[in-house]
């Protein structure tokens, strides 16, 4: 999982650990940088993507054996 999220770009990583890790509002976020609450999910949503096509590559090869 760590891999999977360290291959994100840092916008989506730093968003997607922010809500999903730390509990964070995307309001919240949105005020601290000045970023939209739609960009933010928006780049949550490419993150989420990403670690699901990543993820299930890896199930896929434990599942296999």
């Amino acid at each position: 999982l760590e891999l999977a999220v360290e291959e994100l770009p840092e916008e989506q990583r730093a968003v997607f650990i922010a809500h999903e890790l730390e509990g964070r509002r995307f309001k919240e976020m949105a005020t601290e940088t000045g970023v939209s609450v739609n960009t933010l999910l928006s780049r949550k949503r490419y993150a989420v993507l990403h670690l699901r096509e990543r993820l299930q590559e890896v199930y896929d090869e434990f599942t296999k054996a």
